[in-house]
């Protein structure tokens, strides 16, 4: 599938760059997690800022504590192998290749390509850029133009640098703790393309402007430490905040923080053929998550079921393959009750979207081969295609079963940040 981007860096880049994943597969739904969760988010750091606590990490794993913080905040907070693990035919994640990077994660029409970095410990990966240098990029947005030289040159913000760039140095010094660990695989990453070169990285997000709890809110202290991790070390904010024209000033529309809007249309087409776009996150009762309890939104990032029961449409990575499914329970509530205390913004978006979504009637499932006529019901296909919607039978036939990631949103070409 060839992604047409159009202008790039324009308002659709992030969807259109996430949508070139489905060249091979989806996101990172079930890339086998090793060792334990790190602790959670410390607490109010100057600024408002939450500081990163160092997590105590989980038996298993064999990480120091720095190590295992720096894992957690990799696998579960910033979904780096959303995009950073290359994708089998399946669209499961690569487990061999975790972390190595996709050469192709964007192709445009004209056959340049994006890739996303290899952020093992290969020559071809991280292994001969020092710590500053790593930060460097995944905080600024600047990497080396060539090994044992000083020039740089600015990274695409497909990758949230400008995010990444208020985390707290304990957080990114984890961060890097943990990558010196991932085991060393052979990925070479070619330059990008042409078309995705940037003049200059995008500026940081000014936290100032990140919406602070109300004095008045009932857990102000957990909801702090939801602020961090939402919106500083996170990517809820990118997600779930409408990304405006390139060049401009900001990268995201700082009048509507958290107030969804952003359209990722573009990566279903030809697929599920559904049409998301992310949810207002603030409390307007009407247009944003004003009548649901923390309660409510937690269940939303480990279970990846709504409210009402529904399923939550890709490319949300939650449930329990998901990257938010890792989520450990107090960070899941302090994510949530920072949720709940954003001040309403009247963003209405559309619900455009209804996942799992309903097979073609008398269709077997995604993948899999047409049900019988006349009642008889053949099996309903194989398994069901990415996104891991479950394979509806024909008429009378059987059910196929769920693709990769199951029925979760996180599942398959859905996973994606």
């Amino acid at each position: 599938m060839t992604i047409n981007v159009g202008r790039i860096g324009g308002t659709k880049l992030f969807a259109a760059m996430l949508a070139a994943g489905l060249m091979v597969g989806g996101c990172d739904s079930g890339v086998t997690k090793h060792g334990g969760a790190g602790g959670g988010a410390g607490g109010a750091g100057a600024g408002g800022a939450g500081a990163g606590g160092v997590g105590a990490g989980g038996a298993g794993g064999g990480l120091a504590d720095m190590q295992a913080r720096g894992k957690y905040l990799v696998d579960h907070v910033d979904a780096c192998g959303d995009c950073h693990t290359p994708k089998l035919q399946t669209g499961a994640p690569d487990p061999a290749m975790y972390l190595a990077g996709n050469p192709a994660l964007i192709v445009l029409p004209n056959g340049d390509m994006l890739g996303s970095r290899n952020l093992t410990n290969d020559a071809t990966g991280l292994k001969n850029r020092t710590d500053a240098e790593i930060k460097n990029m995944f905080q600024n947005g600047m990497r080396p133009a060539a090994t044992g030289t000083t020039a740089v040159e600015p990274l695409n913000p497909f990758m949230p640098y400008y995010i990444f760039h208020n985390m707290t140095d304990a957080d990114a010094d984890a961060v890097v703790a943990y990558l010196r660990t991932v085991p060393a695989v052979a990925n070479e990453i070619p330059r990008r393309g042409a078309s995705f070169d940037v003049p200059a990285p995008a500026p940081a997000q000014d936290t100032t402007v990140i919406p602070m709890p109300a004095d008045t809110f009932a857990d102000k202290e957990s909801a702090m430490r939801g602020r961090y991790l939402a919106g500083m070390a996170g990517i809820c904010i990118e997600c779930h905040t409408k990304h405006l024209p390139a060049g401009g000033a900001t990268v995201l529309d700082q009048a509507k923080l958290f107030a969804g809007g952003e359209d990722f249309s573009a990566l279903f087409v030809g697929t599920l053929n559904i049409m998301p776009v992310s949810k207002n996150l603030t409390s307007h009762p009407v247009s944003g998550l004003g009548d649901w309890s923390a309660a409510d939104i937690v269940k939303v990032l480990q279970m990846g079921v709504a409210k009402d029961g529904t399923g939550i449409c890709p490319p949300m990575p939650v449930g329990p393959m998901g990257a938010f499914g890792g989520l450990t329970d107090a960070d899941a509530l302090d994510i949530a009750n920072y949720i709940k205390s954003l001040p309403a913004i009247d963003n209405t978006v559309v619900d455009m979207c209804v996942f799992p979504p309903a097979p073609p009637t008398g269709a077997g499932g995604a993948g899999g081969g047409a049900g019988g006529a006349s009642g008889a019901g053949g099996m309903g296909g194989g398994a069901g295609g990415v996104g891991g919607t479950s394979g509806g039978g024909g008429a009378g036939g059987t059910k196929g079963g769920g693709g990769v990631g199951g029925s979760s949103s996180a599942g398959g070409a859905g996973g994606a940040k």
